[in-house]
């Protein structure tokens, strides 16, 4: 049962060319790590910011009880 058809060589499909690229798993590998490394970027800037807001909130709290003591003292020192 010898199919000589079955070893022809298959024709090529017309390609289009102005189609984009095809995509391949190296391109979408490079762009998931762009990404993720994009990514974690973001968050320790997020984390820095985060960091420094809870800085100033504490000199925030600590300048507010400074001004409370003195305007304390002025009102007990009249």
């Amino acid at each position: 049962m010898f199919n000589p058809l079955q070893f022809a060589p298959k024709k090529k499909k017309p390609v289009d060319p102005n189609a984009p690229p095809r995509p391949n798993l190296l391109s979408h590998d490079k762009k998931l790590r762009e990404q993720t490394e994009a990514v974690d970027r973001l968050l320790r800037i997020v984390e820095r910011q985060q960091d420094e807001i809870e800085s100033l909130r504490s000199k925030y709290q600590t300048m507010q009880q400074s001004v409370d003591q003195v305007l304390n003292y002025l009102r007990k020192g009249r």
